[in-house]
């Protein structure tokens, strides 16, 4: 597992992880995620941020289960957390799948299927970034009083 914790551009700090194509990682980048947040002293937006992690994760792991369903031969996704502005924070995740995420109107008795709406729900805005290789799916989050 890889942890950098690196200036941007802004001048202002990212957290990045690589994680394992498995359950147990949207679990880890829920907690990375409050606790970076926490550590930069945004502790207002840790609820939905964690939550928006955990979507975004759910969402790597399934796309690389459906393509290899041989958990030791996924490989990783990677978690980034930034900081573009002092009142703003983008979760990212990058997976090697094209698939690209949809907002779906799931059934109230669908077990699955809500998770871009509950990041559609949550953040003040939201995109994907298709690569040569893959994608990246981002969500940012704004200090309340401080939208983009």
């Amino acid at each position: 597992m890889t942890t950098l914790l690196t200036p941007t551009g802004t001048g202002h700090p990212a957290y990045s992880q690589s994680l394992p194509c498995t359950e147990e990682s949207v679990g880890i980048a829920r907690l990375s995620v409050a606790a970076t947040l926490r550590a930069w002293g945004l502790e207002d937006l840790v609820d939905d941020a964690r939550l928006i992690a955990s979507e975004l994760a759910t969402n790597a792991v399934r796309h690389a289960v459906h393509r290899i369903p041989d958990p030791e031969r996924r490989g990783n996704f990677r978690l980034k957390v930034e900081r573009p502005g002092d009142h703003l924070v983008r979760i990212s995740t990058f997976d090697r799948s094209r698939t690209v995420p949809r907002v779906l109107q799931a059934s109230e008795t669908a077990e699955s299927g809500r998770g871009m709406a509950v990041v559609e729900a949550l953040a003040c805005r939201w995109g994907i970034d298709p690569r040569p290789w893959s994608k990246g799916v981002w969500a940012e989050c704004a200090v309340r009083g401080h939208l983009p």
